[in-house]
């Protein structure tokens, strides 16, 4: 399979109870004797482990990637099969150890691996995505703040307000003040709800919108009161009937009833 998250780790990423730069995360060698499951939530639902599991330093969060230093397993007894390293943060009790990230493949080194006695290291990928990143829908700047435990999505105040088809996506945009102009008046959502990964809430009435606009996609943000200082989190395009041109009736967006829900950290 793919590099992926553990929905209830990415539930508790959205849900801001993981800091990845302050909190203690560690790495794992799992065996090939283990089998992922979208069920599995602690460090106690892994397993045996093949050596001791490392602790992350030299950790970074940048535009919603995650770096850190290589890690250095040392000898690992031969006779086993190294089959992903799975991320985790370490409470000091591995039934409360949020499991967050599954990597089984992209690695500098080439997983999996047979274990022959001598010492494994575990050069971290040097491209973009490093260990891992959080992409599009999802704003950089979000996506950085997301990461370092700032949103709560489900408990922040997150609104929603139309662009225009003119806007152009920037990376760099990271308050609401940064994309210029918005099509009516931002709208609070209600009815949030985190699950498994999956950021949902009711469907959205932006209002009586005046003619002569057209909606490219719209814009989720965290609302401090202050448009300078509000985080872009996610600009939303594949929404049916978009783009829609304005007429001065009204609005409403119906969030997706699929699995990923308005959008989702866990790959479908």
């Amino acid at each position: 399979m793919a590099n992926t998250t553990y929905p209830k780790g990415a539930e508790k990423i959205l849900s801001g109870a993981i800091n990845f730069t302050s909190d203690t995360i560690k790495a794992c060698l799992v065996s090939s004797g283990y089998t992922f499951s979208t069920a599995h939530e602690f460090d106690s639902d892994l397993g045996t482990r093949i050596g001791t599991d490392q602790t992350l330093v030299g950790k970074s969060v940048t535009g919603g990637v995650f770096d850190a230093t290589d890690l250095d397993f040392g000898s690992l007894p031969p006779g086993d099969t190294v089959k992903a390293v799975v991320i985790y943060k370490d409470t000091g009790n591995a039934s409360t150890s949020p499991v967050l990230a599954y990597l089984d493949s992209g690695a500098s080194v080439g997983l999996p691996f047979a274990t022959n006695g001598g010492g494994v290291t575990l050069p971290w990928n040097n491209d973009v995505k490093k260990i891992f990143r959080l992409n599009l829908p999802i704003y950089p700047k979000g996506g950085e703040k997301m990461l370092s435990e700032v949103i709560n999505f489900a408990a922040d105040a997150i609104k929603a307000v139309g662009l225009p088809s003119s806007y152009t996506y920037n990376a760099a945009h990271e308050f609401l003040a940064d994309v210029g102009t918005v099509i009516g008046t931002a709208v609070a959502l209600a009815g949030k709800s985190v699950t498994g990964g999956a950021f949902d809430a009711n469907d959205t009435d932006l209002g009586a919108l005046a003619g002569g606009s057209t909606l490219g996609s719209i814009l989720l943000f965290k609302d401090t009161g202050s448009a300078a200082s509000s985080p872009v989190l996610a600009r939303l395009t594949d929404i049916t009937g978009f783009p829609l041109s304005t007429s001065g009736t009204n609005v409403s967006v119906r969030w997706s009833d699929g699995s990923t829900k308005i959008f989702s950290l866990t790959p479908a």
